[in-house]
């Protein structure tokens, strides 16, 4: 049952992603860099490796590596990236994605930000349980597409109305409280 594989996985992965931290992370990324493509881009490229590392070797992680180091981490990059938005807040230009480092950065955070979180798991958890692991990664893609499309056509949406220095300050305090969330082992 392949196909029944491939839709479970896309359900399961859109209805625990909507509203996510990957999504809204998604959003402020467009909203501050206005370049919608370019975030999805990057979100889905992180998506599709943290899928993958859950279908195939997501078990040795979490033998090799504690969880909490990986979180701990990806909050720290969380506040790091807040702070570095925060400080550049001022400016009514657009942060521009012509650098490559951009795209490595948005990758990076968003990545970090999935390695054990339950759409992760819960991937690792289906793979485990199907013949047709494929299937499951295919799956999780399409539900993660939805979402962060969603996410980033909002984002691009809500700066196309609302000053470029407001949306700054917001999307740096979200970062900065994700970041001290996800530490603190909250989210």
């Amino acid at each position: 049952m392949p196909i029944q594989t491939l839709l479970t996985s896309a359900g399961l992965v859109l209805l625990m992603e909507l509203g996510d931290k990957t999504m809204l992370t998604t959003m402020c990324l467009s909203a501050q860099y206005r370049r919608p493509r370019l975030v999805l881009l990057a979100t889905m490229l992180a998506l599709a490796t943290s899928s993958a590392v859950a279908v195939i070797i997501g078990y040795v992680l979490s033998t090799t590596l504690p969880i909490e180091i990986i979180s701990h981490v990806s909050g720290i990059l969380f506040i790091g990236l807040g702070i570095y938005t925060l400080a550049r807040a001022n400016s009514e230009v657009p942060d521009t994605c012509d650098n490559p480092g951009t795209l490595f950065g948005m990758f990076s955070l968003v990545l970090l930000s999935e390695l054990g979180d339950k759409s992760q798991i819960t991937i690792l958890a289906l793979a485990a349980q199907s013949t047709f692991a494929i299937m499951v990664f295919i799956g999780s893609l399409i539900g993660f597409l939805i979402v962060n499309s969603l996410g980033a056509l909002a984002g691009d949406r809500v700066a196309a109305r609302i000053p470029l220095k407001i949306v700054k300050k917001v999307v740096g305090v979200v970062f900065v409280l994700f970041g001290v969330l996800i530490v603190l082992g909250i989210l």
